[in-house]
């Protein structure tokens, strides 16, 4: 087991602290200097259902298919690259899509994501649509964040627009297109999984 840092950290020095630990210690995130176990070792905290890694693998197969449909430099990364919200904060969400050349092998931050998709379990519900959904929404780049519900299933958009104003969509069917960048995304296989 992984012993958590007690004191506070700045994201700079809490990427040291990961960089150090072995891949089956599981994945952790910084909120407001705390080090916060999102998934404990082996992938697991509450124990992740395969309703979620099932979602979290349809929607993978389903950005990556819309991007090579779209013939874009846009590339999908699913439970990987961790995205800095301030200096005391860095998520890490189950899936993202960054757009331009393809980052290193060795990335573990990723500075610009397009798109932020996040799949709920009863662990993580209430961050996922607050404060997690508030901090994605600072970065500049960001012009989709995505919630799936597995439970239901159901698939939350929301969309900044103009003046930075954000909008939310409950989709109730199975294409979603996201401008920018360009993707039309089939759901059919998110919403059945």
């Amino acid at each position: 087991m992984t012993a958590v840092p007690k004191h506070k950290m700045t994201a700079d020095e809490f990427l040291a602290w990961v960089e150090t630990l072995p891949s089956e210690a599981g994945k952790f995130e910084l909120w407001d200097g705390e080090v916060v176990v999102r998934h404990g070792p082996g992938g697991f905290e509450e124990g992740e259902l395969a309703q979620h890694w099932d979602a979290k693998g349809a929607m993978f197969v389903a950005l990556r298919e819309a991007i090579a449909r779209a013939r874009l430099p846009c590339f999908a990364a699913v439970d990987g690259p961790m995205v800095r919200l301030s200096p005391s904060r860095m998520a890490r969400p189950d899936l993202l899509v960054y757009c331009g050349p393809k980052v290193s092998r060795m990335t573990r931050e990723m500075l610009n994501p397009v798109i932020l998709v996040e799949v709920l379990s009863p662990s993580t519900e209430k961050r996922d649509h607050g404060v997690k959904r508030e901090g994605y929404f600072t970065l500049s780049s960001l012009a989709h964040y995505i919630i799936i519900d597995p439970d239901r299933p159901l698939v939350i958009h929301h969309k900044r627009g103009a003046a930075n104003a954000v909008g939310t969509e409950i989709l109730t069917g199975a294409r979603l297109r996201l401008e920018p960048p360009g993707l039309d995304v089939d759901l059919t296989e998110v919403l059945a999984s």
